[in-house]
């Protein structure tokens, strides 16, 4: 075991444990034919995963304004959250936009009153808006946040494109909506797990997968009849085999860390605003997880866990 470990440390590997509590923030839009659906597929499948507890869900903007994000977060919980034993009443709202960066909101004091009974894993699903005024606003209980796993960050001199000709250009979003948040998050000493677009895409769903859940009723039923028109244009516009459910892999690596690739990296907010992984540590960055790859058995993981609650360990 002894080697074993030595030799993941000399690849850069990292064994991650899964979290425990959990603190979700997303900006999930499902319902809208225009924006993406993995929001809403990431928080069924933290409903539906045993191994976490979840302290409470937070709202913002990036895929949509932050009422919209609170009201389809809300509906998501009234639908499915139960089985996690959440309520509609768990959700907060947050910032409606980068300028909302230090002002306190429910979410902020709502997770000021989650971290003052325990510590939580926090898993930022958009902007950093949220966690940034938290953590200006209550510095004191940044130590309660054991692990930030966020969906963001591009390793060095690649470029985000997708599509069979890699034709289909996109920005690293959650950290170009508001990097003066990344950056206040990237400074602190908050253990971070970066969970790269690069790498979520490579967990997308194809029109079976969504006719398999269809066929499951329940949570995977309503998720598939939200996903014709996001399905549509992943596969016909941009011509990739399946459409990209980016935001699920970081639940999956908060519960089920086994099925992602990590490695030790080092982070840092370059002068234009982006989030550039490397791998050595250089002067101004800091220590990071990285996702570098999806395993072979998450996606299987994943459709089983969309449509039902398992009573133990899938």
């Amino acid at each position: 075991m002894r080697r074993l470990a030595l030799f993941g440390a000399v690849l850069g590997f990292v064994r991650v444990a899964a979290a425990g509590t959990v603190w979700i923030d997303t900006d999930v839009s499902i319902g809208s034919p225009i924006r993406e659906v993995d929001d809403a597929y990431a928080l069924v499948l933290a409903f539906h995963s045993p191994e976490i507890r979840i302290a409470g869900v937070s709202t913002t903007y990036g895929n949509a304004s932050v009422v919209a994000t609170t009201r389809a977060a809300k509906d998501l919980v009234t639908r499915f959250g139960a089985a996690a034993g959440l309520k509609a009443d768990q959700v907060f709202p947050g910032a409606r936009s980068a300028a909302d960066f230090g002002r306190r909101s429910e979410a902020s004091e709502a997770l000021a009153a989650a971290v003052a009974k325990g510590s939580v894993t926090y898993v930022a699903l958009g902007p950093l808006t949220n966690l940034a005024t938290f953590l200006r606003l209550h510095p004191g209980s940044a130590r309660k946040i054991e692990r930030v796993i966020f969906v963001g960050g591009q390793a060095r001199g690649t470029t985000l494109s997708l599509g069979p000709r890699r034709s289909f250009h996109i920005h690293d979003a959650n950290v170009f909506k508001d990097p003066a948040a990344a950056e206040a998050v990237v400074r602190s000493r908050i253990p971070l797990t970066l969970v790269p677009i690069a790498t979520g895409s490579a967990l997308a769903l194809s029109e079976e997968n969504l006719r398999e859940l269809e066929r499951n009723g329940g949570a995977g039923s309503y998720l598939e009849r939200r996903s014709k028109v996001w399905l549509w244009f992943w596969t016909h516009l941009v011509k990739t085999n399946g459409g990209p459910i980016f935001d699920a892999l970081a639940i999956v690596t908060a519960v089920r860390p086994e099925l992602v690739s990590t490695k030790k990296r080092s982070a840092k907010m370059d002068a234009a605003g982006n989030l550039i992984v490397t791998g050595r540590l250089t002067s101004g960055a800091r220590p990071v997880s990285y996702c570098s790859q999806v395993g072979t058995r998450t996606k299987s993981f994943v459709l089983r866990r969309l449509v039902r609650r398992s009573a133990g360990h899938d």
